[in-house]
């Protein structure tokens, strides 16, 4: 019968060490990411659809982490952080044609002023993005889906009492309606007749927002 060394021994309870570690790295950051993208939103801004020499919506406001996402739908232009003629580096689309698609995330809050390259001294072709701070700390304490009632159950806190919170479906957006201010910044929501969505963001008309998976019963 073969019995390892102690030199054996020690490599091999090192080797499961490092596995261990490895795994609770990949776990921890499984669990870190969605949290950090669940606070982020995209918003759109299509470039001058049907031939217009316009950003539409010219103007957005968004909170900070969110990204902006323009979308060309006709050809020669460009979305260009600064005013016409003086670009401030911040980002550059470069001018494109149909079909492209720029985005750009902001860090940190402020207004932020942008053109098109040929058309802005031109033809007056400027947007612009207002960049807020959340005010509120949205937290989902409880997401339940009874399968035998096709019920989604929602329990949520915010910083500010005096917040109006709307439930959604993280995937698609879609939203489910709004919850109840129990006092004291404690909140409610039973949804009734519903497929289960897997996974909620609760948000804020302060500009705070969460998300989190739905447990299912």
């Amino acid at each position: 019968m073969y019995f390892p060394s102690g030199k054996e021994i020690g490599s091999i309870r090192e080797s499961h060490m490092k596995l261990h570690t490895k795994f609770a790295l990949i776990v921890c950051c499984a669990a870190v990411l969605p949290l950090l993208s669940s606070k982020a939103a995209t918003f759109q801004v299509q470039i001058a659809p049907g031939g217009a020499l316009t950003f539409s919506p010219s103007s957005v406001t968004i909170h900070v982490g969110d990204t902006v996402q323009w979308t060309w739908a006709s050809s020669g232009h460009s979305s260009t952080s600064g005013t016409p003629g003086h670009p401030d580096g911040l980002w550059d689309s470069g001018v494109q044609n149909v079909g492209f698609v720029f985005s750009h995330t902001f860090d940190t809050a402020g207004t932020f002023s942008y053109y098109c390259t040929p058309h802005g001294l031109c033809c007056g072709m400027i947007g612009s993005v207002m960049v807020t701070a959340a005010t509120d700390t949205v937290q989902i304490t409880r997401a339940l889906y009874t399968t035998s009632r096709s019920q989604l159950t929602v329990q949520a806190t915010d910083s500010d009492p005096t917040a109006v919170l709307t439930v959604s479906v993280t995937s698609s957006g879609a939203i489910l309606g709004n919850m109840t201010n129990k006092g004291g910044g404690s909140y409610s929501a039973k949804f009734n007749g519903i497929a289960n969505p897997l996974n909620i963001t609760v948000s804020s008309n302060l500009g705070g927002t969460a998300s989190a998976r739905v447990r299912a019963r």
